[in-house]
């Protein structure tokens, strides 16, 4: 039926369609989380809270991310994340209290139809509420939690949208740009691979020692675990299910009775959309029609249902009770090709018109059954299901695995190590890694509760190898640590030479100092930002970051870059005749960097201005 719905809709049914989705949400929006319903308030900005739940969900998505792109969890500074999770659930805050102030909102139908309309939760151009769930689960968001995610980030676009769309560059500002941006550079450069110095560092015997008992902390490992697992789903018993010829032809006999008592009903409307004089335009088009003017015609002129209005209004045949309440109402009073008077619902002003009624139709039973039955099994095997979750929690609290497989066939899964950060799949949710990180489990003597990870798939769970918290030994990081301070030995010497090299140019000497007349310098003469194949990106930006030589005096420059070199830099002129400005994208680029700096400082005032309490 709601396949047949979604072919079928447009226009106004559609955004009902949406409507009837924001109540799944409402009704089942905390299918991912479990615990009390007091929540810990950890902020609060001018009034609007941040709560315990909140911050610690951002924090794991944000640390699980992290994990993703830099692929070691003991890389991340912990404090520094948490710091930045808070201050920008603050920002978030002020956003919707700014927005309040502003009068800006964005309303629930609006929040719909983008979730709906997101093609990572849609099979075949359609909406899925299993993918959405299972998108969720991933991210360990609810289904209410994600929607008013969505909806703050909403806010926070359009506060930020006003503040940038009043920022304005002027003609002089891009011919100031355009010549940085164009300007060409003579000097010298000389690239400095710390690799040469390794070769003659030594450390201390007690260095690796110090260094250790200095940073230990920096070499504790999380907590980690691995799993034993079992999942039960519908799918389990559909070796256990068969339906009959005769309960499929029995069912096929109810969808045709069914359907002889369901109606169908095709109408056509004209929106005139919620704004001052819209009542007026209705009751006029409602008067040219009773003088005979085309309704088809003036839908297609007027409507403001954009995705009916070129048929005319046309809404095709739908069962009763698709459209909004009101809607409903005044079409369950029409006679068939009769027109209502205007009727007012959220979405502004209808005059409808009744076309045809007919009983639903019935696909022939060839066509039919195979839906039917699988109908039927899914109908089943969900009863099994349902039936036996109670005995399957029961034995996975006093029994084993073991025994579960035995009754039930299911096979016994093992993880990989994981720790919080590098959970995937099934556990990366935060409900599944509470339960997994319960000391109470760490033992391996108990299963878990058994529990819904994903909707309609349950697991349980036992510990089968638990790692606490633990300074990695000396003798386990020695190496990795005499590797690090030799670099960093090795490093610190090419900075010394590069520093001597330094001092010899703006002495105003040329060539290389006593210790460095071994190595290459890289010339250049009117070098632009593109380079050349002789001197890396990275040894390029140092080049333009140095600054412009003054009084005839060269400028310098000395900066450590990628892959454990050292770049010393001499720029003895630079020329800013850049000629008329050539490229269109410069006012663009010049154009965001302005709307990221006055951003930036707007939201320092707000911030500042608003009275936020740390708790």
């Amino acid at each position: 039926m709601l396949q047949n719905i979604r072919d079928n809709s447009s226009g106004i049914i559609a955004k009902t369609i949406v409507g009837l989705i924001a109540v799944t949400f409402v009704i089942t929006g905390v299918n991912f989380f479990s615990g009390g319903d007091a929540d810990t308030i950890i902020a609060e900005v001018d009034g609007i809270e941040i709560t315990q739940r909140q911050f610690l969900n951002k924090l794991e998505r944000e640390r699980r991310q992290l994990v993703s792109v830099l692929g070691d969890s003991t890389v991340i500074d912990e404090d520094l994340l948490r710091h930045s999770v808070l201050n920008a659930l603050i920002e978030e805050a002020a956003a919707t209290g700014y927005s309040e102030k502003l009068d800006f909102g964005v309303t629930d139908l609006l929040v719909d139809n983008l979730i709906v309309g997101l093609p990572q939760f849609q099979i075949d151009g359609q909406f899925d509420v299993k993918i959405f769930d299972r998108a969720l689960a991933q991210m360990g968001m609810s289904r209410l939690s994600f929607r008013e995610e969505l909806k703050r980030d909403l806010i926070e676009y359009q506060v930020k949208g006003a503040v940038e769309t009043s920022t304005l560059v002027m003609p002089s500002e891009v011919e100031r740009l355009n010549a940085l941006q164009n300007q060409k550079r003579s000097g010298e450069l000389l690239v400095i691979k710390s690799d040469q110095f390794l070769s003659g560092v030594s450390l201390a015997p007690e260095a690796v020692s110090n260094f250790y008992d200095a940073k230990k902390s920096s070499f504790v490992t999380e907590e980690s675990v691995i799993l034993e697992y079992v999942l039960l789903a519908n799918d389990d018993f559909r070796d256990q299910v068969s339906v009959t010829d005769e309960a499929l032809r029995a069912a096929y006999e109810t969808e045709v009775e069914q359907s002889a008592n369901e109606s169908e009903r095709r109408a056509r409307h004209i929106l005139i959309a919620s704004a001052e004089g819209a009542l007026d335009k209705i009751t006029d088009l409602k008067a040219q029609i009773v003088k005979g003017a085309d309704f088809a015609e003036l839908a297609t002129r007027h409507s403001d249902d954009i995705a009916s209005k070129d048929t005319g209004g046309d809404l095709g045949f739908v069962p009763k009770g698709t459209f909004a309440p009101e809607f409903e109402q005044a079409l369950d009073k029409l006679a068939i090709n009769s027109v209502s008077e205007p009727v007012k619902t959220q979405y502004g002003y209808h005059l409808i018109e009744l076309l045809e009624v007919r009983s639903r139709p019935v696909d022939p039973f060839e066509v039919s059954a195979p839906r039917l039955r699988e109908d039927l099994m899914e109908r089943e095997t969900d009863r099994m299901l349902s039936d036996n979750l109670e005995e399957f929690s029961n034995m996975a609290f006093s029994g084993s695995l073991e025994d579960l497989k035995s009754l039930y066939g299911v096979q016994i899964q093992t993880t990989e190590a994981f720790n919080r950060s590098t959970a995937s799949g099934l556990f990366a949710n935060d409900d599944a890694l509470r339960r997994v990180f319960d000391g109470a489990l760490y033992d391996g003597e108990l299963n878990a509760e058994v529990f819904e990870v994903e909707p309609g798939l349950w697991m349980t769970f036992r510990i089968k190898e638990f790692k606490p918290k633990a300074i990695r030994p000396l003798v386990e990081v020695r190496d990795e640590i005499a590797d690090r301070l030799r670099r960093q030995k090795a490093i610190d010497r090419a900075k010394k030479l590069a520093q001597k090299v330094e001092r010899h140019w703006q002495d105003g000497r040329s060539g290389l100092p006593k210790g460095a007349e071994a190595l290459e310098t890289n010339p250049f003469s009117d070098l632009d930002r593109n380079g050349t194949d002789l001197l890396s990106r990275d040894a390029l930006s140092v080049a333009f970051a140095a600054s412009a030589p003054m009084d005839g005096k060269a400028s310098t420059l000395v900066r450590e870059i990628a892959n454990n070199e050292v770049v010393v830099a001499r720029i003895d002129s630079v020329n800013f005749n850049a000629g008329p400005i050539a490229d269109n994208n410069l006012k663009s680029a010049l154009t965001q960097l302005k709307k990221n700096q006055e951003g930036s400082e707007f939201w320092s005032v707000v911030t500042t201005t608003l009275e936020v309490n740390k708790r």
